[in-house]
């Protein structure tokens, strides 16, 4: 899948591999991310150094990501250098070495990863509040694994799955930029010698929200509060009037949340919303960093703007605004390459087709301001709420503010 790009001097190059953290079994919580690690550290032909420096020599980019659904490795880099990109991506995907030295380093390093985001309050609130409103569904997992998951995966796990799930139409590569797609293609299949046969079809169970309400005391300066709600799937026609309602939440400094909490109230400097979907469910999240003696005054701000969220229709020009919002990160995003890739690849993952960005802008002007209050009242259930607080505080003050 490509998008031709000819007065772009870069170009960038995805290879997907169509299986997440949800597709872990429980015995082997975090291997996915395993083998994203584990392939830079060299394969039949390359040195792990060798691979850093095969991009990085040409002044280009290379890196990876792992997420609940699916991994991805890319590059970034002029476009004479497109045929090395490719070359390289290849490798990575089908030559992997794992070496037992390496593993063993690679796990050390890993675990080291996990403290230090349990260190980071902004970034495990998500992964508690995840393993919390999926309790009992591998989407709730960590990305990262735990340390007692990862201690128990040994180097024969990561090689086996790696060469059952990295082959056949379990990979995507997806360009774009200054490039021919007819050369792309070709440079494609003299790389990427994926194994031919068919990959065993995922069965991926649709999981169940779980709403609840929690107070953890953890040492910090700021106290941090997650507070969300059961949202819509990345292929759901009402995922367009889910981005209009996020950018009016708290999607920006003219939002609801972010002018009464910060602007009106003076109650917090990091205030947003977040809109998360995946193939078959999605979320709709708000977070705020306060003093632990303001989680009161937050949550009943919170409460006041849901009811006013579920009774108000936006007017005319709030409609226009928001949605403009959407339209420009849509179209200022389209000029970033790598964004332009990553939207070909998922597309063609979960849709199995192209999506244009002109095709998307379309479906966010037939938004109109009661599809955006519908979805408002349907989702916004106060009842269906899950909230987590997180900090130093006074808990039985919290813990009063969220019942």
């Amino acid at each position: 899948m490509t998008e031709a790009h000819r007065y772009q001097r870069s170009v960038c190059v995805g290879a997907f591999i169509g299986i997440g953290t949800r597709d872990e079994s429980e015995k082997s919580v975090g291997i996915c991310h395993f083998v994203e690690h584990m392939v830079f550290k060299g394969t039949k032909t390359r040195s792990a150094n060798e691979i850093s420096r095969s991009i990085e020599a040409v002044g280009g980019d290379l890196n990876a990501y792992t997420t609940r659904e699916y991994t991805c490795f890319h590059t970034t880099s002029l476009k004479d250098d497109l045929e090395l990109d490719i070359e390289v991506l290849g490798d990575l995907t089908c030559n992997a070495r794992f070496s037992q030295r390496d593993f063993d380093l690679e796990k050390k390093v890993i675990l080291q990863e996990v403290v230090m985001t349990e260190d980071t309050p902004e970034e495990f609130i998500f992964d508690l509040f995840f393993e919390k409103v999926y309790e009992n569904y591998s989407l709730g997992r960590p990305i990262l694994g735990t340390k007692q998951s990862l201690e128990k995966i040994k180097r024969s796990d990561l090689l086996k799955f790696y060469k059952e799930r990295y082959n056949g139409s379990n990979v995507i590569v997806a360009a774009a930029g200054a490039l021919d797609h007819d050369e792309v293609v070709e440079m494609v299949e003299k790389s990427f010698r994926v194994r031919k046969r068919g990959v065993k079809r995922l069965v991926r169970k649709k999981p169940k929200w779980t709403p609840f309400r929690e107070v953890l005391r953890k040492e910090g300066e700021q106290t941090h509060i997650l507070v969300g709600f059961d949202g819509v799937s990345f292929t759901s026609p009402k995922r367009f009037d889910a981005f209009v309602l996020n950018a009016w939440i708290g999607g920006g400094m003219s939002s609801k949340f972010y002018q009464t909490i910060r602007e009106k109230r003076g109650l917090a400097y990091t205030v947003y919303s977040n809109l998360t979907t995946f193939t078959d469910c999605g979320n709709l999240s708000v977070y705020v960093a306060t003093e632990g003696k303001s989680v009161s005054a937050v949550m009943e701000a919170i409460h006041h703007d849901i009811k006013e969220l579920k009774r108000k229709k936006l007017n005319p020009k709030s409609l226009e605004l928001f949605k403009q919002q959407v339209r420009g990160g849509i179209l200022l995003g389209a000029d970033d390459m790598e964004n332009r890739m990553t939207s070909l690849g998922v597309n063609e993952m979960t849709f199995g087709e192209y999506m244009s960005v002109e095709s998307v802008v379309e479906s966010i002007d037939q938004v109109t301001a009661q599809g955006v209050k519908a979805l408002a009242q349907e989702l916004l259930d106060a009842d269906k709420m899950a909230v987590l607080v997180m900090g130093d505080m006074e808990t039985t003050k919290a813990k009063k503010a969220i019942s």
